[in-house]
């Protein structure tokens, strides 16, 4: 049985509070260890995140420890920045047949590798394959976490739709494989150029160039990570990105955002039909949100759905109020 070698690129810019976590759960990978690389770029880091990693290989075998490179990013790519640049040069150094992307505060289940190769080969009969797309659970203690647990979730259901009817939705950095003949065919981040969302820039030019694209919905491929530290300050990188690229997923986010003032000023005239609206909303979130808890062994977030369809008003109308307002976009403590 031919078991193709794959590369996993990691782009960690000041990650002490995260990085041990996700290289835990790489080294409790169930993919055979010769045919499993791991490539980390230090991206700048002025924290403990180049100690980090360094003592946790310390502790490894040498067959585990055969695994890793870590590379020091100091220099730029012509009209690259930020982790495009840092995941362009790591491509260099990839010696997989398949490219796997994840971030520094993620942490991957065990199986990820052969469930995300399964997903790209599920059907044989489709086009060649170049990008397949995981789901990501966001860490919650408390309702906001929640919220934004069941917020990816929804999301990705939505993908998850899109893809059935083979309707491109979006690329997620966290959790994405591309062939490594697509990455190439596409010439790579260089030729690409930078996108605030360089995963959607990525998952996008693959699929222009007549590659199949998958998306996965499985507990088997759902990685985990931590709710943001600067909530607004990723919300505001997502809207640009996605009006900047026009991702077909810009529009019902455009929607939900405008959603909370449109109610309001309709209360004015009848305070009756927002509750409607709003009634009708809680219903059709518990009854999707059911079926998506119970596949995916979270129905513990199934009390939260009242508290979420009153968030998504809320907050998706602040995160368009964040956008608009003359402040820098910033991400992870660089302006762009």
């Amino acid at each position: 049985m031919n078991i193709p070698m794959v590369s996993i690129l990691i782009a960690a810019r000041n990650e002490e509070n995260n990085i041990l976590d996700l290289l835990r759960s790489l080294i409790c990978l169930s993919y055979p260890k010769e045919k499993t690389q791991i490539l980390i770029g230090n991206d700048g880091s002025t924290d403990k995140t180049d100690e980090l990693i360094k003592g946790f290989m310390g502790h490894l075998s040498e067959h585990e420890k055969s695994m890793f490179q870590i590379h020091t990013i100091e220099k730029s790519i012509p009209g690259l920045k930020g982790k495009a640049n840092v995941l362009a040069q790591l491509a260099h150094h990839a010696e997989g047949e398949y490219y796997f992307f994840t971030d520094a505060d993620v942490e991957v289940p065990r199986h990820w590798i052969e469930k995300m190769l399964e997903l790209l080969h599920e059907n044989p009969s489709d086009k060649k394959a170049g990008v397949a797309v995981g789901i990501t659970l966001v860490k919650n203690t408390h309702w906001f976490e929640a919220c934004q647990a069941l917020e990816w979730l929804f999301a990705l259901k939505l993908m998850k739709t899109m893809n059935n009817y083979h309707i491109p939705s979006t690329g997620m950095g966290n959790n994405m494989m591309v062939t490594k003949e697509a990455y190439w065919a596409v010439g790579g981040y260089e030729n690409i150029g930078f996108s605030i969302v360089e995963d959607y820039a990525l998952y996008k030019a693959v699929i222009d160039k007549g590659y199949d694209f998958k998306q996965g919905f499985d507990a088997s491929i759902m990685t985990v990570t931590k709710p943001p530290l600067n909530y607004f300050e990723q919300r505001k990188r997502w809207v640009a990105g996605g009006i900047s690229t026009g991702s077909v997923l810009i529009y019902p986010a455009l929607v939900q955002g405008f959603a909370l003032p449109i109610l309001l000023a309709i209360s004015l005239f009848s305070w009756q039909i927002p509750l409607i609206v709003i009634g009708f909303n809680l219903l059709i979130n518990a009854i999707l949100g059911y079926q998506i808890f119970v596949r995916l062994g979270q129905l513990h977030l199934f009390k939260y759905i009242p508290v979420y369809t009153l968030y998504m008003y809320v907050f998706w109308f602040l995160q368009l109020v964040s956008y608009f307002l003359p402040t820098k976009l910033v991400w992870k403590g660089r302006d762009y």
